[in-house]
């Protein structure tokens, strides 16, 4: 019995030294940074972003740190084959976080891309999704983007910052994409990349949100209406800065009128209110902030001015948020997903109505209700006189 043991240990350890015959060496591979998809109408296209080998340790860097690479097919497995027999190392499709789809395509029909991507298993459903605006993903790839070496990562740090700082676009990956293009009552939104500028001094800028109708893109929201549509999320943002004009102004104003105010928290609850068959969405938000910036000559210290900025703030709020459900109907897609609290919380009523929703959803009136609480000022005072 011991014998036995001891040849099957010395079998197993021989197999251990030896490795995995069918093993890649790193060496043989090549990391892609960012793939995308898009279509000229009669073919499809495949791009990819992929880096190069970096420097060794005491070498200058004076080549490019990364190659983009496209290929057109009948078919996006055909092109991606292409792609790949093209290349003398194997691509490491897995370690992409970003995908660009490209407008004609997103316009055209998405389910061209989600099938192939759903049956590989290479492809990550946590990668981030974007569209590209105007422009083609090959493009957006060949961009550069200081201080990151790749446009594809840059992508990721870019829409983090906009979740962070700025609270107007949010971030959408593959499964969540997958789930309110194929579930009834909800529709996606992506975050659009266009390009900004020219030749050296272009740069990569978020700008819009693309609004998606099934597996088609009918349009898109502007600054106002995606931050709106943050809002109706919860948990979107974290923060985000917007401008009141000083309570008592009238008109356009000028500069000194402007009062910044960042968000620093909030609560949205919506909840559909329904007799017979007569739907409306009561939304209520509770939002809390700060004065950032005041070149107004009001004491916000006062109680009146700062119920007065308080009450602006949240008009202003109120504005984006029906600006974005105005849209939305306009477009008769239900990017806030509607129909999917109702179907939570009326599944009988739902049965009903489901087949009928896109004309229901937009006649849907929405009381919307914003509270907004002003925690500090972050201002000092009499610092610089006023002559």
């Amino acid at each position: 019995m011991a014998k036995k043991f001891l040849i099957t240990l010395l079998l197993i350890s021989f197999l251990l030294l030896g490795g995995c015959l069918d093993s890649t060496q790193v060496g043989d591979t090549i990391v892609v940074l960012a793939h995308g998809w898009d279509t000229d109408g009669k073919t499809k296209l495949f791009s990819a972003q992929m880096a190069l080998t970096p420097p060794r340790e005491g070498e200058m860097e004076t080549g490019p740190k990364f190659m983009v690479v496209s290929e057109r097919a009948p078919s996006f497995a055909e092109a991606a084959r292409n792609l790949s027999l093209s290349l003398p190392r194997l691509p490491l499709w897995s370690m992409a976080d970003t995908i660009v789809i490209g407008e004609e395509l997103a316009r055209l029909n998405t389910n061209l891309f989600t099938d192939i991507a759903t049956r590989n298993p290479r492809i990550r459903y946590n990668v981030l999704l974007f569209v590209a605006k105007g422009t083609t993903p090959s493009e957006i790839f060949q961009v550069e983007v200081p201080p990151e070496d790749y446009s594809g990562t840059a992508l990721e740090r870019i829409i983090e910052n906009q979740t962070g700082q700025a609270g107007i676009y949010f971030p959408m990956n593959m499964k969540d994409f997958l789930f309110e293009t194929s579930t009834s009552g909800v529709e996606p939104s992506l975050p659009q990349i266009i390009l900004e500028g020219r030749g050296d001094q272009t740069k990569l800028k978020i700008q819009g949100m693309a609004v998606f109708k099934g597996c088609q893109m009918v349009g898109s929201l502007n600054e106002q209406q995606s931050r709106g549509l943050a809002l109706l999320k919860p948990g979107a943002i974290k923060r985000t800065i917007f401008n009141i004009k000083q309570p008592g102004t009238d008109g356009p104003g000028i500069l000194s009128d402007n009062i910044a105010i960042e968000l620093t928290s909030y609560q949205v609850k919506a909840k559909p209110s329904i007799k017979g068959k007569d739907i409306v969405m009561n939304i209520s938000i509770k939002a809390k902030g700060n004065i950032i910036e005041d070149n107004s000559n009001h004491n916000t210290d006062e109680p009146q001015i700062a119920k007065a900025i308080e009450q602006a703030a949240a008009q202003a709020l109120r504005r984006d948020i029906e600006s974005c459900i105005n849209q939305a109907q306009a477009l008769n897609s239900d990017i806030m997903g509607w129909g999917l609290s109702i179907s939570r919380s009326h599944p009988e009523l739902w049965q009903e109505i489901e087949g009928d929703w896109p004309e229901i959803f937009a006649g849907i009136p929405s009381n919307i209700k914003v509270e907004f609480k002003l925690i500090q000022t972050y201002l000092q005072k009499d610092v610089f006189p006023l002559r």
